[in-house]
């Protein structure tokens, strides 16, 4: 019992500081613009202000908005990039909408590369993943032979399915290669 109690506490305590976005001695020393870079950089909303000062309302630390929304603007430079869009869709992140309108069409450009990527990525490991089970049914010796050619039928169309999935990923990542390499040559 004292054991599931100490958990319990645990799990509240961990919820309970995940709620502050920043730590008491970030309120403190109020280096705004080093936050607002962080914040953009990370492709945050400006709403994320309002949260960071409500944290550190308690400690009743200064907060200027000024400051960090100038700088978050700096920080949004190095996330708006073509390269950064893609890394973000890669890897299954939401865009935001927070790139200024010179910037969003290079992010989004990346990021629609990314997203594509990452989705075939998906369908490649369910894919993966429907062969195994199919696999596993014909080893069954309870499979009747009707079950059997059906679970055949079945593997052939998805072994089909992975191979142009494979194919459609090598020309995206080929792709992708080319996006990011010229977005380089272009900085």
């Amino acid at each position: 019992m004292h054991r599931i109690l100490l958990i319990i506490l645990a799990g509240i305590s961990a919820a309970l500081s995940g709620c502050a976005t920043l730590s008491r001695d970030e309120c403190q020393s109020g280096d705004w613009h080093k936050i607002g870079i962080q914040d953009g950089s990370d492709g945050r909303t400006e709403d994320r202000f309002k949260t960071h000062a409500k944290a550190c309302e308690l400690d009743r630390s200064e907060v200027s908005k000024t400051a960090y929304l100038e700088a978050r603007q700096k920080g949004l430079e190095i996330y708006c990039t073509q390269v950064r869009g893609y890394r973000e869709g890669s890897l299954g992140q939401k865009y935001l909408g927070v790139c200024p309108p010179q910037t969003a069409s290079q992010f989004l450009t990346g990021f629609e590369f990314g997203r594509r990527i990452n989705q075939t990525e998906i369908q490649l490991s369910d894919t993966a993943n429907g062969i195994y089970s199919v696999s596993q049914k014909l080893l069954l010796p309870s499979t009747s032979d009707s079950d059997r050619a059906e679970l055949l039928r079945e593997q052939a169309r998805l072994q089909g399915e992975e191979v142009r999935l494979k194919g459609e990923l090598q020309k995206l990542r080929s792709q992708a290669d080319s996006l990011v390499l010229s977005s380089r040559k272009k900085n």
